[in-house]
């Protein structure tokens, strides 16, 4: 059973935050991963005897330009292999992915999809001194480079994963 996050340093450490009602860690998690230049993941407990969890990424906060779409196609088989939430529906862009999935696949989840980010976008990679300098340069030889991936959603029912499955490897063919 998920359990919240008391505290910053819960998050920091676990690379994601837990939250129920309180969103006091929630936003400090926001502004820690946002200084850091580090991708802000979330799980939220839709109530104490939910089976299912909302696990939400979030890039918006790091003017990255977002993910490509190589990355963003991965990004979204990721998702259509969990067990989601019949019926939900289900997110994905370049900036932000959101999923109703089993509260027990929540954290490996949420692991799985920031480990993408980071690697996509090279996160870990750079200090956040770095990071602010390189946007900086892009910003002066013409701004950040737009995202060819198109963002995603639809309903979570099997009729429709098979779909955007055969879509997407069609589209890598």
């Amino acid at each position: 059973m998920l359990k919240p996050h008391n505290t910053l340093e819960e998050a920091v450490l676990a690379r994601h935050v837990v939250w129920m009602e309180e969103r006091k860690v929630l936003k400090q998690y926001w502004d820690w991963c946002t200084a850091h230049s580090r991708v802000f993941a979330a799980i939220a407990i839709i109530s104490p005897r939910s089976r299912y969890a909302l696990v939400e990424m979030d890039l918006y906060g790091l003017g990255a330009g977002g993910l490509d779409r190589y990355a963003g196609r991965d990004m979204l088989r990721i998702v259509l292999e969990q067990p989601l939430k019949a019926g939900s529906i289900f997110f994905v862009s370049p900036v932000y992915v959101s999923a109703c999935i089993l509260e027990k696949s929540a954290i490996a989840f949420a692991i799985r999809i920031s480990r993408k980010a980071q690697e996509a976008l090279s996160l870990d990679q750079i200090t956040h001194e770095e990071w602010i300098h390189g946007d900086l340069m892009r910003s002066e030889v013409g701004g950040r480079n737009k995202s060819a991936f198109a963002p995603m959603s639809g309903q979570a029912r099997a009729e429709v994963i098979e779909a955007l499955l055969k879509d997407d490897e069609a589209a890598i063919m």
